[in-house]
């Protein structure tokens, strides 16, 4: 597992990750950014209190200042852009058709504000708040099950205007980036590097792609890795966490959690 390392220079925050080939910078925010995550603990008031939900709903949770949507979509075959390279190196995006199971998202918002998006599988649709949640086999997604970032979508140069937006909206807009931006090797320990390993059919991009063409509801009988017991024990999880930070922050992975909920700068 790589280690986490952040660096404060000024008015910045810097979180390097260090792996096999060295240490590479990873995110930058400002240092005042950082310092009001940790002491804001007032809940303020939600954005939303009328919710209109979005397409899909299966759960909302409300804890405090936390509101929490679970997202389904049905199995079907999307167009990926798909790199080996991480953006920024110069590589390009191959379009495929690949098959996709039930997808799960689950979105956190805080004082109605979106803080993060979980994606995780599942073979039938959710029938209630004790289904499991399995891993997914996505590149741009965090695969670590002992990181608190676990099943974290990457969604790194989305729309700034999407915040302002009801809840929604902003789920509608965040899924729309989420597909259409490209997949590549942007985060190490990524959840299809470590689900390969799992189904033959999804050892590599062609024969995910080839098994896709050959039957699209394939990814129904692969068993993928469990990533929590039961629906709702992940999203208690996931409302305590900001809590959590903002009482209690005793490592240097748990500082980079908290950046990620944070905007980058340059």
């Amino acid at each position: 597992m790589s280690e986490d390392v952040v660096e404060i220079r000024g008015k910045k925050v810097a979180l390097f990750r260090e792996g096999p080939d060295g240490r590479r910078l990873d995110r930058r925010v400002h240092l005042s950014d950082l310092l009001q995550a940790i002491i804001s603990n007032h809940p303020g008031p939600m954005k939303d209190r009328c919710l209109f939900l979005p397409s899909g709903t299966r759960l909302v949770q409300v804890k405090g200042a936390s509101t929490i949507l679970v997202i389904e979509q049905p199995p079907q075959i999307r167009l990926i852009r798909w790199s080996y390279d991480r953006m920024g190196m110069g590589g390009s995006y191959t379009l495929y058709r690949l098959g996709f199971p039930f997808m799960v998202y689950v979105f956190t918002f805080y004082r109605g504000e979106f803080e993060e998006l979980r994606i995780y599988h599942r073979t039938a649709p959710l029938r209630s708040r004790n289904d499991p949640v399995f891993l997914s086999n996505l590149m741009n997604v965090q695969a670590d099950l002992g990181l608190p970032s676990c099943a974290r979508a990457c969604l790194r140069g989305r729309p700034s205007g999407l915040t302002e937006l009801p809840f929604a909206d902003q789920v509608e807009g965040l899924l729309t980036y989420f597909w259409t931006s490209g997949f590549n090797m942007d985060i190490e320990g990524n959840c299809f590097d470590r689900a390969r390993r799992l189904d033959a059919r999804i050892a590599s991009i062609e024969a995910w792609q080839h098994a896709s063409e050959a039957n699209p509801l394939f990814p129904l009988e692969v068993r993928w890795e469990l990533a929590a017991p039961d629906l709702l024990t992940e999203v208690d999880r996931q409302c305590a966490l900001r809590e959590n930070y903002l009482t209690s922050i005793s490592s240097a992975s748990e500082v980079a959690d908290l950046l990620y909920r944070l905007e980058e700068t340059r």
